[in-house]
């Protein structure tokens, strides 16, 4: 093919586009910034996937009202969680978790974490959402004047713990998909005020969160019991301790 042909073809999607529908971008809080629409005023709706900034039409394609309020198909999304142990005594290991101020489950207590930003490695976005969620650790680019909780903290470099899966569906359509990465750090204990015993650093709930603390397994079991933490965390902490106990989580 050459290219004056490819070129020819090109100038006719994109004058297609410009004036046959109207580009409208998602709003993050709806739908990943992944997922684009574009809109007509009779037909219908159009889905443009893209990925690492390469548009390219989705293999399935839903059509429906150009409405602006209608729900949109969403494609997954990459995201991080951290799943942050403090041990302050051989028996008492407790979990950091923070409380959702935004949907999805909202109110919910789970791991910190959030999505991948465009260009950001997986290691780099786990930092940064533990530190905007929790002010434990440091923000990427901090230059010593970022607000953090004094604390010590290690983190197990080599990759990514387990994954995960996060669908939420309603009204048989699904809302959010994040595919997340876990991250193991480990947070050194502080002496309690009375210097009695040693206990986990106080949080600083910030960004997404709506409270932070450290729960013990026990805790985390009776939670979801109740239904007010995730129960995928329990999965993830058996694992997780079960490959500390191996000595397969070296922290640095």
């Amino acid at each position: 093919v050459s290219a004056a042909w490819l070129h020819v073809c090109c100038k006719f999607v994109i004058n297609l586009i410009r004036k046959d529908y109207v580009y409208e971008s998602c709003s993050t809080h709806t739908t990943p910034r992944s997922t684009m629409r574009l809109g007509t005023s009779s037909s219908g709706i159009l889905l443009l996937s893209y990925a690492r900034g390469a548009a390219a039409f989705s293999s399935t394609r839903r059509w429906a009202s150009s409405s602006a309020s209608e729900p949109v198909a969403v494609i997954p999304r990459a995201a991080v969680s951290v799943v942050a142990r403090c041990e302050c005594a051989k028996d008492d290991v407790r979990y950091a978790l923070v409380q959702r101020g935004k949907e999805p489950n909202k109110g919910i207590w789970s791991f910190a974490g959030g999505k991948i930003e465009s260009g950001e490695s997986s290691m780099t976005a786990a930092r940064r959402e533990l530190w905007e969620e929790t002010r434990l650790g440091s923000p990427p680019d901090d230059d010593g004047t970022a607000e953090s909780v004094d604390a010590t903290i290690s983190w197990h470099t080599e990759g990514p713990v387990t994954s995960s899966d996060s669908i939420h569906i309603d009204d048989g359509l699904v809302r959010w998909h994040y595919v997340i990465s876990q991250y193991f750090a480990t947070i050194e204990p502080v002496q309690s005020a009375n210097k009695s015993v040693l206990e986990p650093p106080k949080m600083i709930p910030s960004d997404d969160a709506a409270d932070a603390d450290f729960f013990s397994l026990a805790d985390i079991e009776k939670g979801i019991g109740k239904g007010w933490i995730t129960p995928g965390v329990l999965r993830v902490i058996r694992r997780v301790e079960a490959m500390h106990a191996a000595g397969l989580l070296e922290c640095k």
